[in-house]
């Protein structure tokens, strides 16, 4: 009776391992990748496989490595007995885990945060495609120059079914029926998308091949790197190709496998140094060595030592594989026995057996190394992911509300539209006048923004009655030279006085007026901003707004300006009632006579008192009359000029703003015109309502993974 068939990673595992692995369910959200028997970077190879002179691929599925049934088909399943699900619980898991990153890639997620996969990267003939050709099975796109114009993403699928493919790009979707249509199709694909020639192309082309011979794996295919263009290729060819591959290759949710011939220097690898750019420490970077069959006699040592890991350290280590070499295609040497080559290769090697040994070494070794990596990779970014889409998925869909609705399509609805926008930019513009307004952090109310505006007005006022005190003397003694007349010597000229106010006040009117215009344009930049975040996406509708709020602000600032005049002539009347005046002047005389005042000007004005009558008594009088009448003035104005700018220039505007706004709604005939929308806003809309309905998918997927864990 036939042994039953194990697939490949329990064909390693059992052999690898002296008790039977115990059955139990794997959970793929913790933090600790699968073990793979040796150090980082390293494989175990099976202790009981043969090394004697039998041919060590016969009864195997060479891509596999599981047991093939004598006269049985390569890969058929002919038992589902217990031997056979001894392993299951890890098979079970792995195909869900890449399943669900593959589903995630086809919804389009990638285009808002990177998923876990695995980027294969590597110099032109490096011999990358050779390596995943032999991975998948089948024949991808050779030749010359770059030939792998866009990203592939190879979808690899163990399934017990006859061979199927499927080749998908932008809206076209074709079934495959046969390995040979593959290469065929690549080519069409990428000519499709980068057109005939040499040109390249961030666009993805996914490839999946459903097949029993074919490990469980995700890979994308990136363009060879090359340095100088040749024929018809764009000069700067090798820049874009290396902008493609970094696009992968720096993401952190990213393997990076760089493929590297045995038979050059590895420290002038492009690719091994791009890799060391983005992950200096080797963390995703596992280096494939190809060509073995290439090393010069004696260089065999310098593999072996790139393999140890000892000349360019990666912490997940090397691998070495021999793929077809030219004239094997040429020959068409079919992958199964192109495998057996490369296991006898290896097998009759003096310096490279080791490597078979230690599990370093072949293609069925990668493809099992590769699965257990990307599904380590997948359990660990896991709820880093689940994060990520849940932060994003928020992110759009505020972005969508602040966009707003679409505009309806008939009469009606738009008035009624149009009715809510004028409403809720009503609102702002009334909170703003009464400071109720909702503003970001570090950022202040417009309230705010006004009362620094008032309180520099203050430090104007003290400035002016500063400058009053300091020279009072110099101008009263020139208004007693000039204007003096029959008055005996001591006696106080209200004349002298009534200049020196009127004078000083004057200088206050074009503060005053500077004022105002910084106010009017901070309360116009406020309004305009307003109206930009409710109408933006209506330009027609915004525009109107805009100009209204500048014609507002225009005839605020003029009004202001006039009631601010009209107030500065008022004030050359030089009144002020007994009672105030008296506890004015009052206040000055006990400051000025204090006998612990310090003030240096204070001093000077009560020498001649105590030194009795001299013609600067007079002078002293009128400066302590000046210095009571400004300290109630400017009491008045510091309060009077702030209430005529808030009143003129933010309560007014905010009550003309919005009645114009209201009328706007008369107009019937203007609807369509008004609510015009930006061809932009509604593309954006579109696209975030796509990106919204791409990410609920993907939390909606996650979640089932995640049940399906738990069940």
């Amino acid at each position: 009776m036939p042994k039953p068939r194990m697939s490949w990673p329990y064909q390693r595992h059992r052999q690898a391992s002296s008790p039977p692995h115990p059955h139990k369910e794997m959970n793929f959200f913790p933090q600790q990748p699968l073990p793979l028997g040796a150090g980082p970077g390293q494989m175990t190879f099976p202790l009981n496989w043969q090394m004697g002179g039998k041919d060590l691929t016969k009864g195997l599925n060479m891509l596999t490595l599981s047991p093939q049934q004598p006269g049985g088909k390569s890969g058929q399943q002919t038992s589902k007995g217990p031997e056979n699900n001894l392993y299951s619980p890890f098979e079970e898991k792995v195909r869900p885990c890449i399943d669900l990153i593959d589903s995630l890639r086809a919804l389009g997620v990638e285009q808002d945060l990177a998923l876990p996969t695995i980027a294969v990267i590597g110099d032109q003939s490096s011999g990358k495609s050779s390596v995943l050709e032999a991975l998948s099975g089948v024949p991808l796109p050779r030749g010359s120059g770059i030939i792998t114009r866009c990203p592939l993403a190879l979808r690899l699928k163990k399934k017990e079914c006859p061979w199927q493919g499927r080749i998908s790009y932008r809206k076209v979707e074709l079934q495959l029926q046969d390995p040979s249509q593959v290469e065929r199709e690549i080519r069409k694909a990428q000519d499709a998308i980068a057109g005939s020639g040499v040109g390249i192309s961030h666009e993805l082309i996914s490839l999946e091949v459903t097949s029993p011979e074919v490990p469980d794996l995700t890979l994308i295919d990136l363009p060879g790197i090359t340095r100088v263009a040749v024929g018809n290729q764009p000069q700067d060819i090798g820049l874009q190709i290396k902008a493609l591959i970094r696009k992968y290759i720096q993401e952190q949710q990213t393997i990076n496998l760089v493929v590297v011939p045995c038979n050059v220097d590895i420290a002038t690898t492009e690719a091994l140094r791009m890799a060391q750019e983005v992950d200096p420490e080797g963390d995703r970077t596992i280096g494939i060595l190809t060509k073995p069959d290439l090393v010069d006699t004696g260089a065999e040592k310098v593999v072996l030592n790139v393999m140890q890991n000892l000349t360019y350290h990666l912490k997940k280590g090397y691998m070495i594989v021999k793929c077809r070499g030219q004239q094997e295609i040429l020959n068409k040497l079919s992958l199964a026995e192109a495998t057996k080559r490369e296991i006898a290769f290896f097998h009759s090697h003096p310096h490279f057996r080791i490597l078979l040994e230690e599990g370093k070494a072949t293609v069925p070794r990668l493809a099992e190394r590769l699965t257990v990596e990307l599904i380590g990779h997948i359990s660990k970014s896991l709820p880093l992911l689940i994060s990520q889409i849940k932060e994003i998925h928020q992110s759009a869909t505020e972005e969508l509300r602040l966009c707003g609705a679409s505009v309806p399509s008939n009469d009606a609805d738009k008035m009624f539209f149009l009715i809510e926008k004028i409403k809720v930019f009503n609102q702002d513009i009334e909170n703003l006048a009464e400071g109720e307004e909702i503003v970001k952090e570090k950022e202040a109310r417009l309230y705010n923004k006004i009362r620094e505006e008032f309180k520099s007005w203050i430090v104007t006022l003290d400035c002016n009655s500063k400058k009053v005190k300091n020279i009072i003397h110099e101008e009263v003694s020139k208004y007693d030279r000039q204007y003096r007349g029959k008055e005996l010597m001591g006696f106080v000229s209200y004349k002298t006085f009534e200049s020196i106010v009127r004078q000083y006040l004057e200088e206050l009117v074009d503060p005053a007026l500077r004022m105002l215009q910084t106010v009017v344009e901070i309360v116009r930049q406020t309004f305009s901003d307003t109206a930009q975040k409710n109408f933006g996406e209506f330009s027609n509708l915004n525009q109107t707004t805009q100009n209204k709020v500048d014609s507002i602000a225009a005839r605020a600032a003029e009004r202001a300006e006039g009631l601010i005049r009209l107030q500065f002539r008022m004030e050359q009347l030089v009144f002020c009632q007994d009672d105030i005046y008296r506890v004015d002047l009052k206040a000055v005389r006990e400051e000025l006579f204090n006998p612990v005042a310090e003030h240096p000007q204070s001093l000077q004005l009560r020498l001649p008192f105590v030194n009795g009558p001299s013609p600067v008594s007079s002078i002293t009088e009128i400066g302590v009359h000046v210095n009571a009448y400004f300290m109630g003035t400017s009491q008045r104005l510091a309060n009077q000029i702030p209430f005529i700018i808030q009143y003129c220039v933010l309560q007014e505007s905010r009550d003309h703003l919005q009645k114009a706004m209201m009328q706007m709604l008369q107009g019937r005939e203007q609807y369509s015109w008004l609510l015009q929308e930006e061809s932009h806003t509604s593309a954006k809309r579109h696209f975030l309502k796509e990106k919204i309905h791409r990410l609920a998918e993907a939390r909606h997927t996650l979640s089932k993974f995640a049940q399906s864990l738990q069940g």
